[in-house]
């Protein structure tokens, strides 16, 4: 079958042809949760053409979240391999490790890594991210305002990952450039320029702390051994590329929602200053409202899923956003209950997988929520100012401009 051009699998039922931009679909720029919910409308699983990920056919577009749940579950059946692909953009065959690489090898790096951003390591980062977010509200407080994403939500949590691996912050804005052509630019000349562009600055970095190492995680990594021997320049570059582009997004689009949210329901945000006590839980929600990553596998075998024939080597887009937003886990999706206890979201994903970073993500975003609600006055949007969004890969926030 062939529909605009694309050659439809034989496999693919013509009544589950469904085509959607995840970039550039209607509401994106306003409300991407909004946008992406009304596919729970239609069917839990859909072919689309538009999302042709590496091999240009198009993808099954994974929508219910417990399916998602299921598909992360079974690395077996659905392997993450090159399911980013930055390497294929750079013409290169490494893997961005441990993302792309499935157990039982995932198992020895994710130990070398996880007493990196365990608990205690993140522990000792934690007077660093209070004064980070000091300094960044000290400088704001008495303008009445910011425009937040320039003034806290990018900067916060970038600095931190940056000086956990031992980047100078000094060249922040190449890095933003970097990342906003990688993971939002829809030219691929761009894309593809700045995955090589990335993938040339790590390896460089990567040589300099071999030879001269520091207290930093790069440092740590490049002179580490598994098994007796040292990581091949693959390997290290595949782990550094990972640490690198995740720290510059997620947790910054993350914050973008969340503060957008407080700023429109100020009662809320009441609810957070009259008993900070409700924080934690308060975030998690806010969390499972905004999950902003998406992600995908690849079929490793023939597979009956649900229903539907999925052959060995077809590509599944799991867009977590649309989990914020299913109604068959959640009664009322749309709304935010700050006490409420519905910590079974995707926001940092799901099994072997799971985000590494979590536990820095969320000493970041915790303190944030208690120095903005205990420091700031109440605070608002700016009346008759844009709010912008995208979709993409990372659902994020362009703009939002607050007072107090």
């Amino acid at each position: 079958m062939n529909i605009s051009n694309k050659v439809i699998p034989d496999n693919v039922p013509e009544h589950l042809i469904q085509s959607f931009q995840y970039q550039t679909a209607p509401g994106m720029e306003t409300d991407p949760f909004r946008a992406v919910g009304e596919l729970h409308k239609g069917p839990p699983i859909f072919w689309n053409p538009l999302n042709d990920r590496h091999d240009g056919r198009g993808t099954w577009d994974v929508i219910k979240g417990e399916w998602q749940r299921e598909i992360l579950g079974r690395p077996d059946l659905f392997t993450s391999d090159l399911c980013a692909g930055f390497s294929q953009l750079t013409g290169d065959s490494w893997r961005l490790t441990p993302l792309e690489i499935d157990p039982p090898q995932h198992t020895k790096y994710r130990k070398l890594l996880n007493p990196l951003v365990s608990p205690v390591a993140v522990s000792k980062l934690q007077n660093r991210i209070s004064q980070r977010c000091d300094e960044l509200l000290d400088k704001v407080l008495k303008e009445g305002g910011c425009e937040f994403m320039e003034a806290f939500g990018r900067p916060f949590p970038i600095t931190i990952i940056l000086e956990l691996q031992g980047l100078p912050l000094e060249e922040l804005p190449t890095y933003l450039k970097w990342q906003y052509d990688l993971l939002h630019n829809m030219d691929m000349d761009a894309k593809v320029a700045a995955a090589i562009e990335i993938r040339d600055y790590l390896r460089g970095v990567i040589n300099v702390k071999r030879a001269n190492p520091s207290d930093d995680f790069i440092s740590h990594i490049a002179n580490a051994q598994i098994d007796g021997e040292s990581l091949s320049d693959d390997e290290l570059l595949g782990i550094c590329y990972l640490i690198f582009v995740g720290g510059l997004d997620t947790v910054a689009s993350s914050l973008g929602f969340q503060y957008h949210h407080l700023a429109t329901f100020v009662d809320q945000q009441r609810q957070i200053r009259n008993d900070p006590s409700i924080i934690p839980t308060a975030l998690e929600e806010l969390l499972r409202r905004f999950s902003v990553v998406m992600t995908g596998r690849r079929l490793t075998q023939d597979l009956e899923f649900h229903g539907l024939q999925f052959k060995q080597g077809d590509w599944v887009t799991i867009p977590m956003p649309t989990s914020s937003v299913d109604p068959s886990d959640y009664e009322n999706p749309y709304e935010i209950d700050l006490t409420a206890k519905r910590s079974r979201h995707l926001a940092f994903a799901f099994g072997p997988h799971f985000c590494m970073g979590t536990h820095i993500a969320r000493a970041e975003m915790l303190t944030a929520l208690k120095k903005w609600t205990s420091k700031v006055p109440e605070f608002r949007v700016r009346p008759n100012s844009p709010v912008k969004t995208h979709g993409g890969g990372v659902f994020g926030v362009s703009h939002l401009e607050l007072e107090w």
